[in-house]
């Protein structure tokens, strides 16, 4: 039991050892992808001067910060080690802690989306304890830890945090105005604000077990000392103090000793919080050995030819007069590694320049700053200035009229203004143009343009240049599909390149023809064709060579119409054509006559070609059309009843005239479908004309029987009417006469008529009463159908 109490009390020792000796430190949480929740955890430390070990990991807690949650450990690896030097050691004399260790832990760290999507976000926290007791500015220093302290926003939200700079490590000096760079940066360029805050102490008084890992918050915060809080950290003439948009701490101090302080750093995206992140650090002020810098003279290490300096005896350059084209470089007289150098211009320091040489090519006054490289306070320095003066010096530059660069088929104008008394000179690619005025007409070839202007009075130059680059236009070439000189009925065809960005303008006789927009062109009069491709990305055109193309005329020829004719006889008609002197062609033509011998019925095209003398011909076509006979549809053999009327109905084509012979007995003989009521048979001639005077005839005969039927007779035995009487049915022996009642049962039936029907059926009186009849003659094959009455 005692052992282990004994190994408990060793390590609570080491670690209380190894956290004393903490002077800084902060957490920064890297995303790895913008695609990923993978993120690289980092916990930097830094140890002052009494360092022996470190520990090989180091615990990094994350809490969900809506109800401090703890949502895992993670387990950090040291990765590097570096000694930082205070930067001023030489204003201690012979520190005993002149160096400073810097130790990095890191993990790397996949976040699961459904932990890491809380709305008000996590945090990560680095607990130990505890702090060195000499901290004059946080009561009971030794008996309270530190807690290192960053914030991220949910998964949603892709951030990386804040990074700080590496610590710049610095006595600060006692009644001296010291500044220090806290700032941090930022890979999303959100923006960040800077401020002195409270450090926290964690959860531990000293008096009970240190936690190995950290605790959730709320983490209690440090005990102000008396006469000291988060806007005086270190008192003096200049409390310790931060810029909040740079993170630049300034103080002068006024008490000797060692002060501990927090800066957060605060990151907001489009006006809201959305992380911050923490570094604490500890500030040693000290007495520091105080001593000016040398004089510093101020020397030219170059210049150009136009500069002329104002030397003093004792080397200095205190002044340069030069033209606005000359420039000069300063530098001091005793350039060595001990000094540090900083140059201002008319008071205001000359940002970027961490040389000790300047260039000058401005007018004003130019102070040289000599410091220690060590410095113990802005107030070491040793000054002296230089004035340049420039002389009145033309101000030129290069306009151009068009555009740069512009269409090789184009061209620009160059031009410059000058004060009156200035002279002008033009060089093209390094040559002279021979040209003094302020403009330079008609610019069309590529390259580097420079003009000097030289001022009449100071005969101060200024110059400048332009590079003139040419758009190469599209190509434009231009084919024609057959010669150039053809007849007015035939064509060619004009075509160039096709490319779907370009556009296309046809021009004749350098008009443009606007009703053609594609890449070709059938030319139709006479003519010089050519195109002019405008290429639609550049806006570039090109104009193609000219093709003249000459249209020579065509006659106009006319044929005739052809009669029609019929194939019922052979016919010929005589064509006619204009201009005459042609030549007919096509089935049936002999020389100018259109013959229809061997021809069937059809349409026969007919042509006219006509060559004039300009060797252009041209053609009409007409249709000679033969017809075929009339046909005629009708039956040629019509019955009827001697005494009746019969619709003789014949079907002629249409437009068709129609004539009957003879035309006794008929209602209209130039009808199609007259009615006949001869008295006799008759045999009629139906003849049909066509418009094309094709003719056809027929026979239709009109059989004309003579029977006498009568409707009813009175079989009574009065001697009177007793029989069915048919006059006329002894002309047709083989008839066949049948009667039926109204239930359609025969009651009569004969082959012949010799022996009229005596109204009896089986030896008896047929009733009283309507019946009917069918009389069929054989002889002309007809039938006839009607009632009989039976009356007595």
């Amino acid at each position: 039991m005692r052992s282990w109490l004994t190994a408990v009390f060793l390590v609570m020792c080491s670690m209380s050892s190894w956290a004393n000796h903490i002077i800084g430190g902060d957490i920064s949480v890297a995303r790895r992808s913008t695609s990923s929740n993978d993120f690289t955890i980092t916990l930097t430390l830094i140890y002052d001067a009494n360092l022996r070990n470190t520990e090989d990991n180091a615990f990094v807690s994350v809490f969900r910060k809506s109800d401090n949650s703890r949502i895992e450990d993670l387990t950090l690896a040291r990765v590097a080690k570096q000694e930082l030097p205070y930067t001023n050691a030489r204003c201690v004399g012979s520190p005993s802690d002149a160096k400073n260790t810097l130790i990095r832990y890191t993990v790397n760290a996949s976040f699961s989306a459904a932990a890491y999507n809380a709305a008000g976000g996590f945090y990560l926290a680095w607990e130990e304890c505890c702090r060195n007791g000499s901290l004059l500015n946080i009561q009971t220093p030794s008996r309270v830890g530190l807690v290192f302290y960053a914030e991220l926003p949910p998964l949603a939200t892709v951030n990386s945090s804040p990074v700080f700079k590496a610590p710049e490590i610095k006595y600060i000096c006692a009644g001296k105005d010291v500044e220090a760079d806290f700032s941090a940066t930022d890979t999303d360029k959100d923006e960040l604000t800077y401020s002195i805050v409270t450090p926290f102490i964690g959860s531990t008084d000293g008096g009970g077990t240190f936690p190995t890992k950290a605790q959730s918050g709320p983490y209690k915060r440090a005990t102000w000392a008396n006469g000291f809080d988060s806007t005086k950290a270190i008192s003096g003439k200049t409390p310790l103090k931060i810029d909040p948009k740079t993170g630049k701490i300034t103080v002068n101090a006024s008490q000797l000793g060692s002060f501990a302080f927090a800066v957060r750093c605060e990151e907001y995206r489009n006006g809201v919080k959305i992380g911050e992140v923490r570094r604490e650090f500890v500030f040693q002020v000290v007495d520091c050995i105080s001593s000016l810098p040398s004089a510093v003279f101020i020397n030219v290490k170059s210049a150009t030819a136009g500069v002329v300096p104002t030397i003093q005896s004792n080397g200095h350059v205190s002044a340069l007069t030069m033209c606005g084209i000359d420039s000069a470089v300063l530098k001091p007289d005793d350039e060595d590694p001990q000094w540090a150098y900083e140059w201002q211009r008319d008071g205001k320091t000359i940002e970027g320049n961490t040389s000790a040489s300047q260039t000058v090519k401005q007018a004003g006054v130019y102070t040289l700053l000599k410091r220690f490289a060590q410095s113990c306070s802005a107030e070491e320095v040793a000054t002296n200035t230089t004035t340049v003066n420039l002389k009145s010096t033309p101000s030129v530059k290069i306009t151009s009229s068009r555009p740069l660069p512009f269409c090789d088929s184009d061209s620009t104008n160059l031009s410059i203004e000058t004060a009156a008394g200035s002279t002008v000179a033009w060089k093209y690619n390094g040559q002279a143009v021979g040209s003094n005025a302020s403009t330079l007409y008609y610019v069309k070839q590529a390259g580097t343009y420079q003009v000097t202007a030289t001022d009449g009075v100071s005969q101060c130059q200024a110059k400048d240049s332009v590079i003139v680059k040419l758009i190469a236009g599209p190509p434009a070439p231009i084919s024609i599909s057959g010669p150039p000189i053809f007849c007015a009925n035939d064509s060619v065809k004009l075509a160039t390149t096709n490319v779907k960005t370009y556009e296309y303008v046809w021009y004749q006789d350098r008009v443009p023809i606007f009703s053609v927009i594609t890449n070709e062109l059938y030319p139709q009069k006479s003519g010089k064709y050519s195109v002019a491709v405008v290429d639609t990305a550049t806006r570039c055109a090109t104009r193609s060579l000219v093709l003249e193309i000459i249209v020579k005329p065509s006659p106009k020829v006319t044929l005739d119409s052809i009669a029609p004719l019929c194939t019922t006889a052979l016919q010929a008609i005589t064509l006619r054509g204009t201009p005459a002197g042609g030549v007919f062609s096509g089935n049936g033509v002999t020389g100018n006559r259109f013959v229809s011998q061997n021809l069937a019925a059809g349409s026969y095209p007919i042509t006219y070609t006509y060559t004039n003398p300009e060797g252009c011909s041209a053609k009409a076509t007409r249709l000679a059309r033969l017809s075929p006979p009339p046909r005629i549809d009708g039956t040629d053999k019509w019955i009827m009843v001697k005494g009746d009327s019969i619709e003789l109905r014949m079907l002629p084509p249409l437009n068709s005239t129609v004539s009957w012979f003879p035309s006794i007995g008929l209602s209209n003989p130039t009808a199609a479908r007259p009615y006949a009521s001869p008295d006799r048979t008759t045999t009629y001639t139906l003849t049909v004309s066509t418009p094309e005077g094709c003719v056809s005839e027929k026979k239709i005969t009109v059989l004309v029987i003579d029977l006498n039927i009568p409707n009813g007779f009175t079989p009574n035995d009065d001697g009177s009417n007793d029989t069915w009487e048919i006059g006329g049915i002894t002309e047709y022996p083989n008839c066949t006469v049948e009667v039926l009642n109204r239930w359609g049962n025969v009651v009569f039936s004969s082959k012949g008529y010799t022996t009229p029907w005596d109204g009896r059926w089986n030896g008896e009186l047929v009733p009283v009463g309507m019946y009917y009849y069918q009389i069929y003659l054989r002889e002309v094959a007809h039938k006839f159908t009607g009632s009989l009455s039976v009356i007595r």
